[in-house]
C-alpha cells in the first residue's frame, strides 16, 4: 500500500475547504463530534479529521468517495 493510499483510503474527499467545513458542522450538530477540515497532502482536495488529541480509529481499505460540492 502506498503512502497516499494509507493517508486517503476510507476518507471522503471534498473539493473545497468550504464544503468540508459545512459537512463538519453537520456532523457536530447531529453527533456532537467536533471535526476540522484539512488539506490533503496528495491532492487538491480536503478531508475531515478529529480535533488534535481525540482518539480515532483505523480505516481498513474502504474505497475513496468523491464529494463534488
Amino acid at each position: 500500500m502506498t503512502e497516499e493510499q494509507v493517508a486517503c483510503t476510507g476518507k471522503t474527499r471534498f473539493l473545497t475547504r468550504k464544503a468540508a467545513k459545512q459537512r463538519a458542522n453537520e456532523i457536530r450538530r447531529h453527533t456532537g463530534n467536533r471535526m476540522h477540515a484539512y488539506p490533503c497532502d496528495y491532492g487538491p482536495h480536503f478531508h475531515l479529521g478529529h480535533s488534535p488529541g481525540h482518539a480515532t480509529y483505523l480505516r481498513h481499505g474502504r474505497p475513496l468517495k468523491e464529494t463534488l460540492t
